[in-house]
């Protein structure tokens, strides 16, 4: 579905040096797959992700999907973020019908589709609710709900879940990842959550910074359905963990004992 290639990004200041934020960036993020990014503050992830939605353009590279250059935002591609960028002044359902509106969907069937990614998300009772009215959690539930009305391509998440308490970041993870299932859209998240990668993810790439690149691009090769119990009784979930936070702290991988 994207195919990122020899990709570099270099932002320019006035009165300040160049600042190269990534770095030859070679990724494929494949139709259908839950994709994860993880790294160091600093190392280039949110760059990465506006590009994939069109919000900023490579210094030097490519960035495709579908075979088609990726030049500007569109509705194939929907964003859900970490303070959840809701209007406040609309309703949850106004704001999940917010771009179904704007692809001129009529009103039986906007109104179809609301009804239906409200009760997925469990949120069918709160469409007349604002969002000053919801828990952090209920509100990136609205988030998820929005993205996914329009019916787009691609999801892409920034970091959605970093400011919620662990058990509430914890049930969400398990929804988001019923509703993935559901849906098979591609879901791209971004996070500094080791664990949260590991649960969610078919592939997990890992950045290094400084500049930004990609250090390594790990399968997750865990049954799904995940069940939550694995978090702590998975010994190949436990290793992955390590595994990727050795790698996220640059710490050099050991040879097996015996290895020449």
């Amino acid at each position: 579905m994207f195919v990122v290639r020899g990709v570099s990004k270099v932002f320019e200041g006035s009165g300040r040096a160049p600042l190269t934020v990534l770095q030859h960036i070679e990724l494929d993020i494949r139709p259908g797959e839950f994709l994860t990014i993880i790294g160091p503050s600093g190392c280039g992830k949110t760059t990465l992700m506006n590009l994939l939605g069109g919000f900023v353009r490579p210094t030097t590279g490519s960035v495709l999907k579908d075979g088609a250059e990726i030049a500007e935002p569109g509705p194939d591609r929907t964003m859900v973020f970490q303070d959840y960028a809701l209007f406040p002044w609309l309703t949850v359902a106004d704001n999940v019908a917010f771009g179904l509106r704007a692809k001129g969907v009529g009103r039986p069937e906007l109104d179809r589709r609301v009804s239906h990614f409200l009760n997925l998300v469990g949120l069918s009772g709160f469409a007349d609710a604002y969002p000053s009215q919801l828990s952090g959690g209920m509100r990136q539930r609205v988030s998820i709900a929005r993205a996914l009305a329009p019916d787009p391509d691609v999801v892409l998440m920034d970091e959605p879940f970093a400011a919620l308490d662990s058990l509430t970041r914890d049930k969400l993870q398990e929804e988001l990842l019923a509703i993935w299932s559901k849906s098979r859209k591609t879901f791209v998240l971004i996070t500094h959550n080791i664990e949260e990668a590991v649960f969610l993810s078919d592939r997990i790439v890992v950045m290094g910074s400084r500049p930004g690149r990609i250090r390594s691009i790990l399968d997750i090769d865990l049954p799904r359905p995940r069940q939550p119990d694995i978090r702590i009784r998975g010994s190949l979930f436990l290793e992955l963990k390590q595994r990727i936070s050795d790698l996220v702290r640059d710490v050099p991988e050991t040879a097996p004992a015996g290895a020449h």
